[in-house]
């Protein structure tokens, strides 16, 4: 899989939007400092066996914004990025994971 930063940039935009919605991030788009290092009991059911926490969902979301910014990443990075934003965006809307 080649991943281009427009397509991960696009990507991290759409799982940011998403993670707003289910109220992980503020309107500045930041994580909600309540319970930290805890997902909701909704969000772990549904992340569960992607990730673990608010930890990894920041990294995660760090990743998307390092692309954004045009900060150099190995294409490794990238890709894995893509496949866990991808995976991450479509737990969050209800649809199974790729397996």
């Amino acid at each position: 899989m080649h991943t281009t930063r427009k397509s991960l940039g696009l990507l991290s935009l759409r799982l940011e939007q998403m993670l707003q919605r289910h109220g992980v991030l503020d309107g500045q788009v930041q994580m909600e400092s309540s319970k930290t290092g805890e997902l909701s009991v909704e969000l772990q059911h549904r992340l569960a066996g992607l990730l673990e926490n608010k930890a990894e969902l920041k990294g995660l979301i760090e990743v998307g914004r390092e692309v954004r910014r045009g900060k150099p990443l190995s294409p490794a990075v990238m890709n894995a990025a893509q496949i866990m934003m991808e995976e991450v965006c479509g737990a969050l809307e209800g649809g199974k994971t790729k397996q």
